[in-house]
């Protein structure tokens, strides 16, 4: 996959149905973001869920239905969005539940991402609902600072 590096999501996307032609398939989301462009550009398909936190709120960023490397792959459709200092990417599995909100996530804008990414596992379970083997969750935030904000 590093010889793939700087290809746009739907290419690699494309690329990956055809090397996992011969398993059972993938859910798979690709996001690539330049920081230096302000530019976020998301290509998903299956079940992927991501959710963007920009500019004081939330969007869900939809993965079209199939499965990367079973069947025909739809044509792969990228968003792309604005990307600036203090978003947040949340991209997660469908074990996590559905009634899942990022509502508060925000707050922890200035951890780590790993930190932010297992707080959110955490969260999303509870006992009467805990988590599916299959969950995962993965957090990029963007690395330069708010204008105005000391540290």
């Amino acid at each position: 996959m590093r010889s793939r590096a700087g290809d746009r999501p739907e290419d690699l996307l494309r690329f990956l149905h055809s090397e996992l032609r011969s398993s059972r398939g993938a859910a798979v989301a690709v996001a690539d973001i330049d920081e230096s462009a302000h530019r976020l550009s998301f290509c998903g398909v299956g079940n992927i869920g991501a959710r963007l936190y920009s500019r004081g709120g939330w969007e869900t960023l939809l993965s079209r239905p199939g499965i990367v490397g079973a069947f025909g792959l739809r044509t792969p459709v990228p968003l792309h969005r604005e990307w600036h200092p203090g978003d947040l990417l949340v991209l997660c599995t469908d074990g996590l539940p559905s009634r899942w909100s990022p509502e508060g996530i925000e707050r922890l804008a200035d951890l780590d991402a790993a930190l932010i990414a297992a707080r959110v596992f955490r969260d999303a379970g509870s006992a009467a609902r805990p988590l599916r083997d299959d969950t995962a969750v993965a957090v990029v935030r963007h690395t330069g600072r708010l204008q105005g904000v000391r540290t």
